[in-house]
């Protein structure tokens, strides 16, 4: 199988910290500067759900990102719904062939 390329993303949070993410949380920390006040569910993602979404933005966290979680009921059960409490600045973004690799 085809490896699944995956960028790596040079961010400023909050005007100061710098800080470089790869993988899935780049894509993940993308998408969340993209759609802005509207945040994300794991179903907003190019080639399917992230089902690991929240692992994703825990990791985030750690990297001193603020991210709010709203809990949102669905048919059959709930999920969250993330947006960006602090403001991120992208300095750069590498997209290469196999950056990462498909889970």
């Amino acid at each position: 199988m085809a490896k699944r390329a995956f960028p790596k993303v040079l961010a400023r949070i909050a005007g100061e910290t710098l800080i470089c993410v790869n993988g899935r949380e780049a894509l993940t920390l993308l998408t969340l500067v993209e759609r802005g006040a509207k945040g994300v569910t794991g179903i907003d993602f190019p080639g399917g759900p992230a089902y690991r979404l929240a692992a994703y933005i825990g990791d985030l966290r750690g990297f001193g990102v603020g991210i709010h979680t709203e809990m949102e009921p669905h048919g059959i059960g709930h999920h969250g719904r993330y947006t960006l409490t602090s403001p991120v600045e992208i300095v750069a973004v590498e997209r290469g062939e196999n950056v990462g690799r498909a889970a």
